[in-house]
């Protein structure tokens, strides 16, 4: 019996040790496992701090990082770039519509001429006693007459191709009854650019009386028309007294005079050139196939070039 008891007894405190074993392993177990989580959980906490303080970083300022001061700004503005100006087109001037306002022997551009209504560059005027025409011709050449009176004669202000080849103002005193034919001639040797040297009135060109002043005026290759005086070489009147003759550039188309042993005589030096040289294929040099020659005769003027004796090359008349 007391065999029996002792082993069982022993048996009972393996059972307690066992059991009591178990439990601390339990506890030990269960302990570790709440360290564990304490762990985990601090480690949780801290992250979570972490990425907290990390956002707060992030959207916070370098400023409030390094606790250095950023400089402001300066208001230095950018000088914005200079344009290049485009250029405006040089606008066209615009083409007269007259001669008003331009003196004789005035040079025009060509831009400015209306080559398609050159007529509007023609024009006809009375002379009055007073205006300004009648003070340059009064007591020169023109003189109260039995012949022509003022009224008989017209002021033409026309448009002529110089021989440089440039628009020019010219002017010329004629017989009433053919300005309008006049105008005309002198309009479509404009069209055709027919040059001639100038075209201003004989009193520009005074020196006392009319034969000298005629003299003067050739000698200065002048175109003209009204002189109130005789005819060269005789005592009649000239055709010019009566505004019925025109000298057309009279330097290379001189008056000639033939002399009785073949020889040529000319008053003016400057057409000694032209005297017997009168071929056509000389610049302004009258012939018969002449642009002008063929204008006034075909209106019934005469050309002096077709005198026997003399031979006056310049002179056209009615």
């Amino acid at each position: 019996m007391k065999h029996k008891s002792a082993g069982r007894l022993r048996q009972e405190r393996k059972r307690m040790i066992t059991l009591i074993v178990s439990a601390v392993l339990c506890l030990l177990i269960i302990g570790g496992v709440i360290v564990v989580l304490r762990e985990l959980n601090k480690a949780s906490v801290v992250s979570s701090e972490t990425s907290v303080e990390s956002t707060e970083v992030t959207e916070a300022s370098p400023a409030m990082i390094t606790d250095t001061p950023t400089p402001e700004p300066t208001n230095t503005l950018t000088p914005e770039p200079t344009m290049t100006p485009t250029p405006s087109p040089t606008p066209t001037p615009s083409m007269l519509t007259s001669l008003d306002g331009y003196e004789p022997g005035a040079v025009i551009e060509d831009i400015l001429i209306d080559t398609a209504n050159l007529s509007q560059y023609f024009t006809i005027s009375e002379i009055t006693e007073g205006d300004n025409i009648y003070q340059r011709i009064a007591g020169q050449s023109f003189v109260y007459n039995n012949d022509i009176a003022l009224s008989d004669l017209r002021y033409l202000k026309m448009l002529h191709v110089n021989f440089d080849g440039n628009y020019q103002v010219g002017e010329m005193i004629v017989n009433a009854s053919v300005a309008q034919q006049v105008t005309e001639i002198f309009e479509l040797l404009c069209e055709a650019r027919y040059e001639i040297y100038s075209m201003y009135l004989i009193d520009d060109f005074w020196v006392g009386n009319g034969t000298d002043s005629d003299t003067n005026s050739i000698d200065h290759n002048n175109t003209s028309c009204f002189c109130y005086r005789p005819a060269s070489g005789g005592g009649n009147l000239s055709r010019h007294a009566m505004g019925l003759a025109i000298d057309l550039n009279p330097q290379q188309n001189p008056y000639v005079r033939i002399n009785a042993d073949g020889s040529l005589s000319c008053e003016h030096e400057n057409a000694y050139d032209y005297m017997s040289n009168r071929t056509s294929d000389m610049p302004h040099v009258i012939t018969e196939s002449d642009y002008a020659y063929r204008l006034f005769t075909a209106r019934g003027w005469t050309w002096g070039g077709n005198w026997n004796n003399p031979k006056d090359y310049q002179h056209f008349q009615l």
